[in-house]
Order: structure tokens, then sequence, then C-alpha cells
């Protein structure tokens, strides 16, 4: 796979280190350097039984808001490639200089990303265990912004236990829109026939889910799929997977909703992304909103998503 980087001024929106760890996966290749002593020290004291070197924790989000939160993570053994089996917990601190106060452990179930796992052999050289296909997920409540903590606590099959953590902000707000808030009636891009939607969608072959504008949808009394994603030029690898599961949801739910697949960089140039990027103010991608019927933000989905986390979600937005 061809990688694309962003230009300087797109750089600061990506959250680096997780784009970098995914992409050294994808070719095969774990990180090299494993997480600092003093780094693990909060994930020994707390599950002191832990065994092995600590484990990589690379939250897969950029944003994190004050309120309750989805908060999805990948968990990687730096020896032997990314960890998908399990029992995960995940454990969250506020930290205050070099002190912590745990605040909840949650469970975290493994979600996996697309409608299923077939995106990963069509990857040129991908080799068995080299690719991340899923995050842990758990929805954590964040009382305060500032700095925070997470550790994960892993439980193999054989009763073995595994740690490691990773430290994030937490932001007071955010101007994305959020459960409760009003979707933003962007103009997008339309498109009814393949040859017309090849020339504003890069998936190949291009989706279905280009036949309605984003405005026009928020004012038809359908609930509204909107995802925003490019599937040739994403830096974060998971766009493709993500309209899988979207395409799988039109599917089965196509008559009692709109879906909407907003086509990041129409042109494939990283300079001239379509208006909907700052409207909605996305730090990342790719993202999915769940919209009511009233044009009402219901959930909001930062980076990879599956047909497991979604399908429960979707079924109660069109019940």
């Amino acid at each position: 796979m061809i990688r694309h980087p962003l230009p300087p001024s797109h750089l600061s929106r990506l959250f680096t280190v997780t784009l970098v760890v995914l992409a050294l996966l994808a070719f095969g290749f774990p990180p090299q350097a494993t997480p600092a002593q003093d780094e693990a020290a909060a994930a020994k004291a707390l599950v002191p039984d832990m065994v092995g070197v600590p484990l990589a924790v690379f939250p897969s989000g950029a944003l994190h808001v004050v309120g309750q939160e989805r908060f999805a993570i990948g968990l990687v053994d730096v020896e032997t490639g990314p960890i998908e089996e399990g029992q995960v917990d995940l454990l969250f601190f506020k930290l205050a200089g070099n002190q912590g106060t745990l605040t909840e452990t949650l469970p975290a179930p493994f979600m996996a990303y697309g409608a299923s796992e077939a995106h990963l052999d069509e990857h040129e050289g991908h080799e068995a265990g080299s690719e991340i296909t899923g995050v842990y997920v758990a929805r954590p409540t964040f009382d305060a912004s500032g700095q925070w903590g997470v550790i994960a606590r892993l439980t193999l099959p054989d009763g073995t236990k595994r740690a490691g953590q990773a430290n994030f902000v937490v932001e007071a707000d955010t101007a994305v829109p959020g459960p409760g808030d009003p979707a933003i009636a962007s103009k997008t891009l339309v498109a009814t026939t393949p040859e017309e939607t090849a020339k504003i969608c890069t998936a190949d072959p291009v989706d279905d889910m280009h036949a309605l504008s984003l405005d026009a949808a928020l004012t038809n009394g359908k609930p509204t799929l909107v995802l925003f994603a490019t599937p040739a030029l994403c830096t974060s690898r998971v766009c493709g997977p993500s309209l899988e599961a979207m395409q799988e949801l039109k599917r089965r739910y196509g008559e009692r909703a709109n879906f909407i697949h907003v086509e990041l960089y129409p042109e494939r140039d990283y300079a001239r992304p379509v208006a909907a990027i700052d409207e909605w103010h996305l730090p990342s991608e790719p993202w999915l909103f769940l919209i009511d019927e009233q044009g009402t933000v219901v959930e909001r989905y930062e980076g990879g998503i599956g047909l497991t986390e979604l399908d429960p979600a979707v079924q109660r937005l069109v019940a």
C-alpha cells in the first residue's frame, strides 16, 4: 500500500504516535522502542502480578472531552505484535504532577474493524498478525480537563496478567458535534452513477452513499449515518474498513435511514479538502456520526469502527 504523507499544515491534526505505530505494524515491523520503565510505574503498581515487557497502549482517537466518552485503544506487545484475545480492563486516573487518582475501572471488549476481516488480505505484503484489526472500547466519564492516564490490564486465557499504560489530554470542550448537538447541515457532493461517483470518491470500487447531500438528508424525516472518510488517502489506515461497515449497515437498514459517505479529498489532493472538514471541526479521520430524524447527533465515533460495535446503536437509531 502506498502511503501519502500529509502536508505540514495538516500534521498537527493527527494523533501522530498512533499513526506511526499503525504504519509500522501494517508493514510487519513492531515499534523499535519499548515503554520506559518509569512510564510503566503505574501499571506495575496497579497490576502487581503483571509479567513480561509492558504493553504498548495507543488511544485511537485525537479527541477526549469532559463527560462520558467512547475511548478506544490499540494494544500491542512490542515483541510479538497486536493483542486481540483475552479480557481487557481499562483503569482511568487523573494526573496531578507525578501523582494519579484512580477514577474508574471498566471492561473493554474487543471490537473488530469493518464488516469482516477480508480487507486484511487485500493489503499487499500483509503478514498474518502484523495488522491491528480492531480496538478495545470502553465508555469512561472524565470529570475534569487536563492530564489523564489509562492502564490496560490484560488477562490472557491461561490467567497470565499483562499490562501497559498511556497518558492523554482531556479537553474541557470541543467544537466537534456530539450527542445532543444539532448536526451541521453541510452541503456535500452528490453523484448517482458509478462514473460520477468515481470523480468524488476515492474508494475502489466506489460506494453508493453519495446520492444525497447531507443538508437534504437532515430534513427528510429519516435518521442519518454520515461517515467522513477518505479510503485511498487515509492516514490512519482504517477508513476502508469503516466504509465496509457502513456498506453492510446500509444493506441491513438502508430503507430506514440515510447513509452518506463524505469523501474528504475528492480531488485526491491534501491541500484541497472538502469544506465539511472545517464545518464539522474534525481533527482527524475517519469520523462517523449517528443523527436522529430531528437532526440531532446521537453518537459520534472517531477512528476505526465495525459492525460488532455499531449494529446495536443503529438498531436503536432506526427503532
